[in-house]
């Protein structure tokens, strides 16, 4: 049976997160603290125990307003069981219930994409990046876009807050590039693997995940045609 976490939960959802992503505990604790009093949070119980879980954080685009999947996690037990899928469905349904437009989330691989698709979800956002070194933006990829993905100013501190965990003060919150141009993500645990130069001068990435012309970077799920087709820059970048 599907039901709401509560503040209650916050202790045994921080455990789990820090299970299933090897999150940084100080990372945790500021969502927990300040994004996750307002935020959705439906969960699986099984024996009295959370066994699957995820967020669902308030976004807009444009006008239309929707929810963002965040951190979707489940035990190692309890995996294989669509206990996932279910969470997921319940979770456009609960969309549908509140007037609210699409659900989105941004894949944590590509290997998830499929799944995500066999849930109902489809291709969606256009990828564009933007490197800062020392405030000084030089524009690695460039796509006109016509719509932002936008969260709440708690939402967006949160993940500001995660880069200066993970990889000293910026003024943005992003990924990093190494010196070939690869993608590497600074959450995880992943910060070792970012050049020593990078982590000094606090370079960031503003844009979304991109690992090639096959991984297309976020996934959406609505009845709204329009909202299918805009061309849209996907924020998100911490996973």
């Amino acid at each position: 049976m599907i039901e709401f976490a509560t503040i209650n939960d916050k202790k045994e959802l921080s455990s789990l997160w820090q299970m299933t992503f090897l999150e940084d505990s100080q990372v945790t604790q500021n969502f927990f603290e300040t994004v996750f009093p307002t935020v959705v949070t439906p969960v699986i119980r099984v024996d009295g125990e959370i066994a699957s879980s995820l967020f669902l954080l308030p976004c807009n685009i444009g006008n239309y307003n929707g929810k963002c999947v965040y951190c979707a996690m489940t035990k190692y037990a309890y995996r294989g069981k669509g206990y996932m899928k279910q969470l997921l469905d319940f979770s456009y349904e609960y969309c549908k219930e509140n007037n609210l437009d699409f659900l989105f989330l941004v894949p944590a691989e590509p290997s998830l994409f499929d799944y995500y698709a066999k849930c109902g979800f489809e291709n969606f956002g256009t990828s564009r990046m933007c490197v800062f070194f020392e405030n000084e933006p030089e524009e690695k990829e460039k796509f006109e876009f016509d719509y932002e993905i936008e969260f709440d100013s708690s939402v967006l501190e949160y993940w500001k807050n995660a880069c200066v965990v993970y990889g000293g003060e910026v003024t943005d919150f992003g990924l990093v590039f190494d010196d070939e141009e690869t993608v590497i993500r600074n959450a995880k645990g992943n910060y070792n693997d970012i050049p020593e130069k990078y982590k000094q001068t606090g370079v960031v990435i503003k844009g979304n995940i991109n690992f090639g012309e096959e991984y297309t970077p976020a996934m959406i799920k609505t009845e709204n045609e329009e909202i299918k087709n805009m061309n849209c820059y996907i924020g998100i970048t911490l996973e």
